[in-house]
């Protein structure tokens, strides 16, 4: 890209939780890769801060809160930054943590936007958040981080893909991710058919797994994304494949145990 213009605006939605430094560190090597600029989103539930006090002294609390808050979010992008020069901005607000991600994705728009899957009920951005995020985004890819997700660089990366089809969007995006790469890329499929269609895609190579329907099918992709060493499985949004189950994005992020990039429409 010519001078400071960037092909992709990526998001990164931190809870400032022990998993954050990774997240983010992981958000920049794919910067890197992709050549895309970041920003860090962070919401603080004020429930938590100002609950039973008086307006004047809530005031000062909500006050001294966003100073130390502002300061750890500084401390953590400083490291980084400097590290990997590279300038990265944040924005921090208070109230609802869903409305205001809703907000924030309908005014900025990320065409990616990056974020941490908790285990449940240890914090706000737990599976719920997660799913939400989700239904909130048609045209952003989000890709999603586990906390014993072991994944440092998007160099030379295994990427793997689910379903029948990839819309023009989740091509470009997959190139990007896989450029200069002459590793294949896997295709995961479910179907009721007995043989595949061929698919012709614009990159080096690709290996096809497919799964027959059933009710052990999903269990079975999954288990087998891991046992090939793929390290980040595609899932177009809009695939046909995902009338299979009643919430099959929803089943996958649950069960997969590699990070996950849910592809735009």
């Amino acid at each position: 890209m010519e001078g400071n213009q960037k092909k992709y605006r990526i998001s990164v939605l931190l809870d400032m939780s022990k998993n954050s430094l990774f997240v983010l560190n992981s958000a920049v090597e794919l910067a890197k890769r992709v050549e895309g600029s970041i920003e860090v989103f962070h919401v603080k539930p004020t429930t938590n801060i100002i609950k039973g006090d008086s307006q004047l002294s809530a005031i000062r609390t909500l006050n001294q809160d966003d100073r130390s808050t502002r300061a750890e979010i500084n401390e953590l992008i400083s490291k980084i930054s400097e590290k990997e020069n590279l300038s990265i901005g944040y924005k921090l607000e208070y109230g609802n943590v869903k409305n205001r991600v809703r907000d924030y994705l309908a005014l900025q728009n990320p065409d990616i936007l990056v974020l941490g899957k908790r285990r449940p009920r240890l914090g706000i951005f737990s599976e719920s958040i997660t799913d939400f995020v989700i239904n909130q985004t048609n045209n952003t890819n989000v890709l999603i981080l586990g906390e014993d997700d072991k994944f440092h660089s998007f160099e030379d990366i295994n990427l793997g893909f689910f379903g029948a089809e990839l819309a023009e969007t989740n091509l470009e995006v997959i190139q990007d991710l896989k450029r200069d790469s002459k590793k294949p890329v896997r295709h995961f499929d479910i179907s009721t058919e007995e043989t595949s269609q061929n698919h012709d895609y614009p990159w080096h190579k690709t290996v096809s797994y497919k799964f027959r329907k059933g009710a052990n099918a999903l269990d079975g992709l999954v288990n087998y994304v891991s046992r090939t060493n793929t390290q980040l499985l595609c899932i177009p949004k809009g695939s046909k494949n995902f009338m299979f189950t009643p919430s099959p994005i929803k089943s996958v992020i649950r069960k997969a145990k590699v990070p996950l990039m849910v592809l735009a429409k």
